[in-house]
């Protein structure tokens, strides 16, 4: 049977088919990666059921041949014949993965590799790795992708005919994502070995990818090399995915500046594609094509184009695994689909006056905005299984992990890190498989009609302003109760430039701040009209360098912006509603002062293991004012309820936890937070020592797999609203996790404020008791009172770190 998958699919780019031949018929194939083994009789009714299915499948009769390996899987089932039992599987999810049914394909996939152990065919454990390689990379994770591909790699022990196409997987995996010295050499040896074995499949396949990377490295000559070298080996063997080298030679024509060559390749592509079923979709055709006629000036055929773009794209995200990390690399990776199309409605608006061309480009936007968050708010709401405990076990080898890679910086600290990190996804896969597809977030029923909704749900002292940044043009889209407007920017290059410079202004206490601080308010919000200028309270949907933007300080007249507006940054016009019932409307939990060495009096444990293990760089100083902290916001609070304080030995995660069960209103976390790296890029929440000595650390993903329905949760350590902002994905780290996990707002820092007392917070509650008091008002006004204080408190490099993050 021939098993075609896709590697490096995702985004505008290389979808590329690979051969991979297993349970093939009678006669060994010449493409043939792995033929599984057959020692036990095979009753000759059920081989021809095998036979009958590739043949289905050879003509692309998917769905037929699907109905005919599941009646033989049951029929080997019952007859107790395991090894055809594995033939039917795989070539089951073959089936699936040909109709881009990701989450039938993986769990066909697990299916047949648990029968392949239980068999000891590590011959075939190692091909299927391969096929669920080749899922997680069509699904859009490259990272997790990798880490599946080498394993198989490794797991083959020099068997070569699983070497060529294994070669070429893992190095079109590593130049996705940057490592082309890396990947070079692997294509090269893929390429060889294929040749010898006579694979021109996987050779096309090879040179395929090969050549789009080196497009995308502008090395035009090479990239052409290579393409000519697929488009000839596919043309003359008759290759039914010839459409990838057309797409593929359309793009580098259109590079080069060919855009006639350009067009007759992509048109030949999409007649192709249509021509031959493909295991990949369709759309990076027609968002190439769409490109094209903006470079041409036919911007209604582009937009026509990029709408059929993504019109198959939101069918295609309804297979979306149900994992975290795929979700958010669908957000990345379909980030500039949506972005051309929102460019290019817009740029039609302001040509044409078409309302519905504006409105449009609004849904567009806050469609793909931070999407896989929404869809695990999605599931929470839906009931989403709770996790396995062995999902616990693997977050606390993550912690381990993370420790030895804060403790020394090295590629088998890396490599540890990965690994558990795609055992957690594969536990999340798994769990997430479990949920009946009626529980699936309906992304083909959530766009239309969203910004009459955004609207209506605006009360009248409210405007939600949404930004795009664009490379020759940016975009402001002003929505209020009583109508919206699309404005103008400038190009992304030039406000990054203001943002970089404002922010270290106000960081250094700077006095530049005033004049650059205006001249941004000009940029950004200088075009807006006074009905909206005037609305006290903002919502904010940001995108790229904005994140860092400390708004709060921007001046509008010669007064900042918190003098005038309260300001809250939104995920999602999406996630606009009633804010969320907010647990114990009295309960407040407080955690500080944890024991974090073991020269702290208080610590109880055995002192020399303690030592030993926290002394290389991982022993963190006492934080007393952080008690104090809480201790004083919990008064503030003035609840008639007790607070729960969790303080040095209690300050753990498993206390936490323990007291977020309790369903408080708020949670005040005054701990240290510890910078991030590379490999760390979203920072950790450092609690106390564990009784092994052992510092331990609260990150994003124990955070996510956490139930709170906290009102409020507030992270006075430095910089903890750190995080990279993901195009469409939006601002990650301890705020999203925490968003996740159900709480209706996260406060958090931008930079390190040192102040023990913490003034701030103290208002910040007191404000936040005041009748109708939302966190970010309760905010504004805290930092309206330091701004009047008359002490170091009342420059902006004190007060405007802070922001508030939440769900509307």
């Amino acid at each position: 049977m021939v098993m075609r998958t896709a590697s490096a699919t995702f985004g505008a780019c290389c979808s590329a088919l690979l051969l991979i031949r297993v349970g093939s018929a009678p006669k060994a194939a010449p493409g043939r990666l792995a033929a599984l083994a057959v020692s036990q009789p095979q009753p000759a009714y059920l081989q021809d059921q095998v036979w009958h299915g590739n043949r289905l499948f050879e003509a692309g009769r998917f769905l037929d041949a699907a109905q005919v390996y599941e009646n033989g899987h049951r029929s080997a089932k019952h007859a107790g014949h395991l090894r055809l039992q594995l033939r039917f599987l795989n070539n089951l999810a073959g089936c699936r993965l040909a109709t881009l049914q990701y989450r039938d394909a993986l769990q066909a996939y697990w299916d047949a590799q648990q029968v392949a152990r239980r068999i000891q065919d590590w011959e075939a454990v190692s091909a299927i790795s391969s096929n669920i390689a080749s899922v997680y990379a069509q699904a859009g994770d490259i990272e997790t992708a990798r880490q599946a591909a080498e394993q198989a790699l490794v797991s083959l022990k020099g068997q070569p005919a699983h070497q060529a196409r294994l070669w070429i997987r893992v190095a079109s995996l590593r130049a996705r994502q940057g490592d082309m010295e890396g990947a070079i050499p692997l294509f090269a040896r893929g390429i060889e070995e294929a040749d010898r074995q006579g694979d021109r499949a996987a050779q096309a396949q090879a040179w395929n990818l090969l050549g789009y990377e080196l497009l995308r490295r502008g090395e035009l000559p090479e990239a052409e090399r290579a393409m000519l070298e697929d488009f000839r080996l596919r043309r003359f063997n008759g290759n039914k995915d010839i459409h990838l080298a057309y797409r593929n030679l359309g793009m580098l024509r259109m590079a080069q500046g060919d855009l006639r060559s350009a067009e007759r390749l992509l048109d030949e592509a999409l007649a192709a594609a249509r021509r031959s079923p493909s295991f990949v979709p369709l759309w990076p055709i027609y968002l190439q094509r769409g490109r094209l006629r903006v470079r041409q000036g036919r911007l209604g055929e582009a937009l026509a184009d990029f709408r059929a773009a993504v019109d198959i794209a939101r069918r295609w995200r309804l297979e979306a695994l149900p994992a975290e990390s795929f979700r958010v690399s669908l957000d990345v990776g379909l980030h500039q689909l949506y972005s051309d199309l929102v460019d290019t409605a817009a740029a039609l608006y302001f040509k044409t006056g078409r309302r519905e061309l504006a409105r449009e480009a609004f849904e567009a936007a806050e469609e793909s905005r931070a999407a896989s968050l929404r869809a695990s708010l999605e599931e929470n709401r839906e009931g989403f299984p709770v996790l396995p405990a062995e999902y616990g076990e693997a977050l606390a080898e993550l912690h381990a992990a993370e420790i030895a890679l804060l403790r020394a910086d090295t590629p088998p600290a890396r490599a540890r890190l990965g690994d558990v990190r795609r055992r957690l996804t594969e536990i999340e896969l798994r769990t997430g498989l479990a949920l009946a597809s009626s529980q699936s977030f309906r992304w083909d029923a959530n766009h239309a009609g969203l910004l009459e909704r955004t609207r209506k749900l605006l009360g009248p002292d409210e405007a939600f302003l949404a930004f795009d940044l664009g490379e020759t043009t940016s975009y402001l889209w002003a929505v209020a109760r009583e109508g919206f407007r699309l404005h103008r920017l400038p190009p992304r290059a030039r406000i990054s430039g203001r943002v970089q410079a404002f922010v270290a202004a106000v960081r250094d206490g700077s006095s530049e701040v005033p004049a650059l601080g205006s001249a941004l308010f000009r940029d950004l919000f200088g075009s807006l009209g006074a009905r909206v200028r005037d609305k006290p309270h903002w919502l904010l949907a940001l995108d790229g360098v904005l994140f860092e933007l400390p708004m709060a300080a921007l001046l509008a007249d010669s007064r900042f912006l918190v003098e005038r507006h309260s300001l809250q940054i939104v995920p999602s016009a999406h996630l606009l509603g009633p804010a969320p019932p907010g647990g114990h409307p009295e309960l407040f939990v407080g955690l500080g002062d944890a024991v974090h060495n073991a020269a702290d009096p208080r610590w109880k444990g055995p002192r020399q293991r303690a030592r030993a293990a926290t002394e290389a760089a991982l022993e963190l100083p006492r934080l007393p004012g952080s008690g104090r902290e809480i201790r004083a916001c919990a008064k503030a609070w003035a609840s008639s309820v007790p607070p729960l304080l969790l303080v040095g030995p209690d300050a753990s995660a498993e206390t936490l936890r323990g007291a977020l069960a309790k369903d408080p209103a708020v949670v005040h976390l005054a701990t240290h937070v510890v910078a991030s790296r590379q490999a760390l890029p979203q920072g950790l929440i450092s609690l106390g020592l564990q009784p092994n000595g052992e510092l331990q650390l609260l990150g994003p993903a124990a955070i996510r797999s956490w139930r709170l329905s906290a009102r409020l949760v507030v992270m006075s350590g430095c910089s903890s609203g750190q995080g990279p902002a993901l195009p469409g994905a939006g601002l990650m780290g301890l705020t999203r996790a925490w968003l996740a996990a159900g709480a209706g707002a996260v406060l958090a820092s931008r930079w390190a404020t040192p102040d023990d007392s913490g003034e701030l917070f103290l208002a910040l509650y007191r404000h936040l008791r005041e009748p109708g008091a939302s966190p970010q008002v309760a905010l504004q006004r805290a930092q309206q009172d330091m701004l009047r204080s008359g002490t170091w408190r009342s420059t902006p490099r004190y007060w405007a770190a802070y922001f508030v993050v939440g769900r509307g």
